[in-house]
């Protein structure tokens, strides 16, 4: 140990060394945040100051002023603190607000799920929906309502928006699964075409079961442009089936959106017409209808 003692007084003592350290030592002792601590601590010793150089040191480095360096960060997205601890120097890292909002961001956009749509969607709002005639404004009160519901943890019907192309549905989905992110509500709005493909492309592999009970399980699921797919006996009954009597027995809230209405989107399903078939569609008809409530989205195209 003394000769270690030795080696470090040999090095200090060499010149460009020891400069080194007093420019450091300078630096830290005249940077305007150290100045103010010491100020607010007159208590310290300078004992005390002398030991606790190096965590001086590490905050003076970290900071311009009051200011965060975030390239010089020791913890990425956290700022250090100079505090006093039993008479000496210590030093905490706190989180500092860009990096609590950034990271906040990116936990509510893992709450919403946007599978097979343009991500556009993704900044989808009420307030920017287009509430200019009667039909829409009932349409924008019955998601609040719906999202109102989902907040105070309710259980809750979900919606069925039709309408012609491009009035907004896809966009009204988008913007109740935006105002649940931030209440922590998890959802997946999925567009009903990719979907089914997807699941087409899944069904031999071991990933299908999971893939299928993401659906089944999710607190919030927003089916978009239902009916747009190729429909099949087994997309009907084996997936759309499975799916909503799943959530339809656990009351988990599903929401739709379709060019069709109800008695058109049940015609869809019939396929062939057949008495079979249309059995089978007036019952798939059936976990959807009394589950939801029915909203006819009128207006022109606003995609043109």
């Amino acid at each position: 140990m003394e000769r270690i003692n030795q080696s470090l007084s040999q090095l200090m003592n060499r010149k460009e060394v020891r400069e080194a350290y007093e420019s450091i030592r300078r630096r830290t002792l005249n940077h305007p945040g150290v100045i103010a601590f010491l100020n607010a601590h007159p208590e310290l010793e300078e004992k005390a100051i002398e030991i606790g150089f190096t965590k001086l040191s590490e905050y003076a480095e970290q900071m311009d002023g009051k200011t965060f360096i975030e390239d010089q960060a020791v913890i990425p997205g956290h700022q250090p603190v100079l505090y006093v601890d039993l008479g000496q120097i210590a030093i905490r890292y706190e989180e500092t607000v860009a990096h609590r909002q950034a990271r906040r961001q990116k936990e509510m956009d893992r709450k919403f799920k946007s599978l097979f749509l343009p991500e556009e969607v993704r900044e989808a709002s009420f307030e920017s929906f287009d509430w200019a005639d009667d039909a829409r404004k009932i349409a924008l009160r019955e998601a609040m309502r719906f999202v109102t519901g989902m907040k105070a943890r309710q259980k809750v019907n979900g919606l069925y928006l039709h309408g012609s192309f491009g009035v907004g549905k896809t966009y009204l989905l988008a913007a109740i699964a935006n105002e649940l992110k931030v209440a922590d509500i998890e959802t997946i709005l999925v567009h009903a075409p990719g979907f089914v493909s997807e699941a087409k492309r899944k069904i031999r592999t071991e990933s299908f079961d999971s893939f299928l009970t993401s659906f089944q399980h999710v607190p919030v699921l927003l089916i978009d442009d239902i009916g747009a797919e190729a429909i099949s006996p087994w997309v009907r009954d084996e997936l759309f089936g499975i799916i909503l009597q799943y959530r339809m027995m656990h009351r988990l809230p599903t929401l739709y959106s379709s060019n069709f209405s109800g008695e058109e989107l049940e015609t869809h399903f019939s396929i062939d017409g057949s008495p079979q078939n249309k059995m089978k569609a007036q019952r798939l008809m059936q976990r959807i209808s009394t589950t939801t409530t029915q909203i006819e989205l009128k207006g022109e195209n606003r995609r043109r």
